[in-house]
C-alpha cells in the first residue's frame, strides 16, 4: 500500500470517544429531521418535496449510528469517512430542497444549523475544507439560477459566508482541543494497557508468594522436622556409641537435606522463568532436542523425533526446561522394560503444536488438572524423587508464551503431553 492510500485511510480514523459522540448525534438526527419537517408542514404553505429522500436519509443516519455496535473493534478506522460522506450527501440534498422551495427562510435556518453541526462532527481539517468548498459552490450555483431578488441573494450569501467564518474561528480552537484530547486519550489507553499487564504480573507474583508460603509451611517444614528428629536420635546414638545407627541416621539426614535443596532449587527456577521477553532468540529445536535425546537415550530408553522441528523466536532456557521436564517425567514414571518416547510436531492455523508421548504408567483423568499446579504430586510420586514443580513450570512457561498445555492418557498404556505456541 502506497503513502497516498495510507493517507486516505488515515483520514477516516477517529478516536473511541469521537465514535461514541458521533454515533449518538447520528442517531438523534433522524427523529429530529422528522419532527422539524412535521413542524414546517403544519405551519407553512405546502412545500415541494423530493419523494422518499427524507425516509432514505433517516434510514442511513440510523444505520450509521448502529455501525459502532456492529464493528466494535474496527469501526474507529473508518468511521470518520462514514460521518463525512453522510453529512456531505445530506447537505447537498438540503441545498437542492432549498432551491426547489425558493430558499424559504425556515428551511434556510435549518440548513445553517445542520451545516454548523456537521462541521463540528468532522475530525480532520481536510474533511472540513472539502465540505465547505463543495457546499458553498453548490449553494452559489443554486442561488444564481433561482428567481430571487438581488437583495435576498446577497443576504443569503452574506449570512452563509459569515456563518462559515464564525464556524472556522470556533473550529480552530475545537480542532486543537480535539487533537490534544486524542493525544491524551492515546496516552491514557497505553497506560491502561500497561497497568493491566502490571496487574496481571502482580496477580501472578501474588500466586507465587502464596505457593511459596505453602512450601515454607509444609513442603520445607516436613523434611526440616525430619532432620530435627534424626538429629535428636543421632545425639542418643552418640551417647550409646552405636556407630551403625549413627551411620544410618546420617544417610537419612543427607537424604532430607537433598530433598530440601531440590525444593528450593525448583522454587528458584520457577520464579526466575517468569518473563518471556528476556533472552528471546532464534532457537533451532532440532538441535536442542537432539542434545536431550543423546543425554537420555540408553539401552532401556528410546527417544524418537517423528517430524522436523521448527526454528522459533523464544527464550532458549525456557523451551529447554519444557522439553527437559517432559522427557524426565516420561522416563521417571515408566514401568516398562524399555521406555519408548516419541516427540512429534505439527503446524496448523498459525499454531505450533508439540507432543511428547510415552508408554508409561498413565495418569488417571481426575489428576489431569492437578498435576499442573505447583507442588501438587500424585500418590504414585511418593516413592519418587519429585518435588511437584516440573509440570507446573512447564505450564507457566507455555502460558507466558500465550500457549496451552494439555494431555491425553490411558492407564498402564501411556501418556501424551501436548503444548502449543502461537506464531
Amino acid at each position: 500500500m502506497n503513502d497516498f492510500q495510507k493517507g486516505i485511510l488515515l483520514l477516516g480514523k477517529v478516536e473511541n470517544f469521537e465514535v461514541k459522540n458521533n454515533s449518538l448525534i447520528l442517531f438523534l438526527i433522524g427523529p429530529t429531521m422528522f419532527i422539524y419537517s412535521y413542524y414546517i408542514q403544519n405551519n407553512e404553505d405546502e412545500s415541494i418535496k423530493i419523494k422518499g429522500a427524507k425516509v432514505l436519509f433517516a434510514f442511513l443516519f440510523l444505520i450509521a449510528s448502529l455501525l459502532p455496535f456492529l464493528f466494535k473493534k474496527t469501526v474507529h478506522y473508518f468511521y470518520g469517512w462514514i460521518v463525512f460522506l453522510l453529512m456531505l450527501s445530506f447537505s447537498h440534498y438540503l441545498i437542492i430542497h432549498l432551491s426547489l422551495n425558493t430558499f424559504n427562510i425556515r428551511f434556510i435556518l435549518g440548513f445553517y444549523a445542520f451545516v454548523f453541526g456537521a462541521i463540528l462532527l468532522f475530525n480532520k481539517r481536510t474533511f472540513i475544507n472539502i465540505y465547505l468548498v463543495t457546499v458553498f459552490i453548490h449553494l452559489v450555483q443554486k442561488l444564481m439560477i433561482s428567481p430571487l431578488d438581488h437583495s435576498v441573494y446577497k443576504s443569503i450569501l452574506g449570512s452563509f459566508s459569515l456563518m462559515i467564518i464564525f464556524a472556522l474561528i470556533l473550529l480552530n480552537d475545537s480542532t486543537a482541543y480535539r487533537y490534544s484530547l486524542a493525544k491524551s486519550n492515546r496516552v491514557l489507553e497505553k497506560n491502561r494497557i500497561e497497568l493491566i499487564k502490571i496487574a496481571e504480573d502482580l496477580e501472578e507474583k501474588n500466586k507465587d508468594l502464596e505457593e511459596f508460603a505453602k512450601v515454607v509451611s509444609h513442603d520445607l517444614r516436613t523434611p526440616l522436622g525430619n532432620v530435627l528428629a534424626l538429629f535428636n536420635w543421632l545425639q542418643q546414638d552418640y551417647q550409646d556409641d552405636n556407630k551403625e545407627q549413627i551411620k544410618g541416621h546420617l544417610v537419612l539426614i543427607e537424604k532430607e537435606v537433598l530433598q530440601m535443596d531440590s525444593i528450593l532449587e525448583g522454587v528458584l527456577k520457577y520464579t526466575l522463568h517468569n518473563n518471556t521477553a528476556d533472552g528471546i532468540e532464534k532457537v533451532n529445536l532440532n538441535d536442542l532436542v537432539a542434545v536431550l535425546k543423546h543425554d537420555y537415550e540408553n539401552k532401556n530408553c528410546s527417544v524418537s523425533i517423528l517430524n522436523t522441528l521448527p526454528v522459533l523466536l523464544i527464550n532458549k532456557s525456557q523451551i529447554l526446561l519444557v522439553f527437559q521436564n517432559l522427557l524426565q517425567n516420561a522416563i521417571k514414571f515408566n514401568d516398562k522394560h524399555v521406555c519408548n518416547i516419541a516427540i512429534n510436531y505439527v503446524f496448523e492455523n498459525k499454531l505450533h503444536t508439540f507432543s511428547v508421548t510415552d508408554n508409561g504408567i498413565g495418569i488417571h483423568e481426575k489428576y489431569h488438572e492437578k498435576i499442573f499446579k505447583l507442588f501438587q504430586k500424585l500418590d504414585v510420586e511418593k516413592n519418587n524423587n519429585s518435588n511437584g514443580i516440573g509440570l507446573s513450570m512447564v505450564n507457566k512457561i507455555i502460558n507466558s508464551n500465550k500457549g496451552k498445555v494439555y494431555l491425553t492418557s490411558e492407564l498402564n498404556v501411556g501418556t501424551t503431553f501436548y503444548f502449543t505456541i502461537p506464531v
